[in-house]
């Protein structure tokens, strides 16, 4: 099973969103709920999930 260009997008931004996440969360307290950045990062681990597995063209094992 190979992993096309999608699926590799789909892991970097992944793992890009693990850094930020430690990156921010780690020095900075959330005193006010935020609930646009929160909406915010529930799409962008969608989107990124998303394409982490969609299935592709070059799969032919099915």
């Amino acid at each position: 099973m190979g992993m096309s260009f999608w699926n590799w997008l789909g892991v970097a931004m992944l793992v890009l969103g693990l850094l930020l996440n430690e990156l921010f969360l780690g020095i900075n307290a959330w005193y006010e709920v935020n609930l646009g950045a929160i909406v915010a990062g529930i799409i962008y681990l969608v989107a990124a999930i998303s394409l982490s597995i969609w299935p592709s063209a070059m799969d032919q094992s099915a």
